[in-house]
């Protein structure tokens, strides 16, 4: 179980890798593509390689005979790696190892000091407060029409919000603390509230939400959190770009985001999305520097469907791989099983396959490869071989009394004080008048006389 992990954790993380290395050529595209990469890059982690390779092995059988036979051998290799020996070791393969036990344990404390911090925002949208009155809904609608917004939020000026959030999923409220339309002018207020539209527009909370739940759930891998923390700061900047194109003031905008924070500190909450977020000092420097006249860069779709397709096709083709480098591997070794060279035994020498011999005046004999691959000598003549033009002429043999021995390599029969013979050799019965012949290991009696024969 703690390979597979192990393996899962490896395939997730070249995949982060690659989008890290996207986002940094994609780094003049804006914050939103990039925020969309590092949501994939996340998500993989989800998605496990081995049900969509099984997959893949299941559909090798669907393919064509010639696509199947042209993926090469070299390139399913590569694509697998060495399978990991089977161990006997009950511990290492039971569900119940003490590392899976502690993982679950982690990812259980992850949750419950999470869920009730998201929680609580939510529960406190729902509270009886101050809605907004009837300018500041006139002026909440038009703010939702600037940003293009169609879902339906409400405004709340609530005490137990200590800065403007965004909370909910079904339903989400922007929450303004109490005081602060007081302590902020207009067109500072206007821009706040604007931030958390923006979250609304590009669903940041489920997003977030999300990506923090696959942080708890692989809670000691590193890896997870900063990726978490890169998708903090890329949605931060992302809606202060969808701002600033809006109309909003930079100036206004920043002065707005600077009393803010002096208004209330407070925490960051995976889901609850707020103004405060991100490294402040950079984001004012980037809020400074944006223009609503600079054209908008939207996110490659055709990046962002090859990077979700990847993720589901790679195991598919690794699992057609996987087959594809069995049957080439078996290919392989039953070439190199049919190209062995073989040798049969007559009279002590032996001689190489396709070698035709004839001993004495009795019929010519060839030496070939039967059906299981063991050398066996055959009667031929000219009008019928084919593997070899000239003969083997040798002198007729002494008589063998021969008296069976164990088999010997390549199914060759063997006499007890003569020596091997290849199968079709024929020699005399030491027991007996009768003759016996080789047949793959085993001397069979025959009734017919014959040259005895190595």
């Amino acid at each position: 179980m703690m390979l597979v992990v192990g393996r899962h954790l490896a395939d997730s993380t070249i995949f982060a890798l690659f989008v890290g290395l996207l986002c940094v050529c994609m780094r003049r595209r804006g914050p939103a593509a990039r925020h969309s990469l590092w949501l994939i890059a996340a998500a993989k982690f989800l998605v496990p390689t081995a049900p969509f390779s099984r997959m893949g092995e299941s559909l090798h059988g669907l393919l064509p005979a010639h696509v199947s036979a042209g993926i090469p051998a070299a390139l399913s290799r590569w694509m697998i790696p060495p399978a990991i020996p089977a161990t006997p070791n009950a511990a290492t393969t039971s569900s119940f190892h003490p590392l899976i036990v502690i993982w679950l344990l982690g990812s259980a404390v992850a949750f419950a000091l999470w869920l009730p911090k998201l929680w609580i925002p939510c529960r406190s949208s729902r509270r009886p407060s101050r809605h907004a009155g009837g300018s500041d809904e006139t002026s909440f609608l038009r703010l939702k029409g600037r940003i293009g917004l169609q879902r339906d939020i409400d405004l709340r000026f609530s005490e137990d919000a200590s800065e403007p959030v965004l909370a909910g999923f079904r339903r989400p409220v922007v929450m303004i603390p109490t005081g602060l339309d007081r302590y902020l002018a207009p067109a500072e207020l206007e821009s706040v509230i604007l931030h958390e539209l923006a979250h609304a527009k590009r669903w940041d909370n489920w997003t977030a939400a999300f990506a923090h739940a696959v942080s708890c759930i692989f809670w000691f891998y590193p890896l997870l959190w900063w990726i978490e923390r890169r998708l903090r700061s890329e949605r931060e900047l992302a809606c202060d770009e969808m701002v600033i194109r809006c109309g909003a003031a930079p100036e206004d905008y920043t002065a707005g985001i600077l009393k803010v924070c002096r208004f209330s500190l407070s925490e960051d909450v995976a889901g609850i999305s707020g103004v405060s977020g991100s490294n402040l000092k950079n984001r004012m420097e980037r809020i400074m520097l944006l223009s609503s006249e600079k054209p908008f860069l939207r996110t490659p779709k055709v990046l962002v469907g090859s990077l979700i397709a990847a993720i589901v096709g790679i195991p598919l083709l690794m699992g057609l791989f996987t087959v594809a480098n069995a049957l080439g591997t078996h290919a392989e070794a039953d070439q190199s099983k049919s190209q062995k060279t073989i040798t049969c035994t007559s009279d002590s020498v032996e001689y190489p396959e396709g070698t035709v011999i004839q001993m004495g005046n009795g019929p010519e004999q060839m030496c070939v490869r039967s059906v299981d691959g063991s050398p066996e000598w055959v009667p031929t003549s000219k009008a019928i071989r084919e593997r070899s033009t000239t003969v083997v002429h040798v002198p007729e043999p002494p008589l063998v009394y021969c008296s069976p021995g164990p088999t010997a390599e390549y199914g060759r029969c063997t006499c007890q004080a003569e020596g091997e013979f290849s199968t079709g050799a024929r020699v005399n019965s030491a027991k007996g008048p009768f003759k016996l012949r080789c047949e793959n290991g085993n001397w069979v009696q025959t009734k017919t006389p014959n040259t005895v024969r190595k």
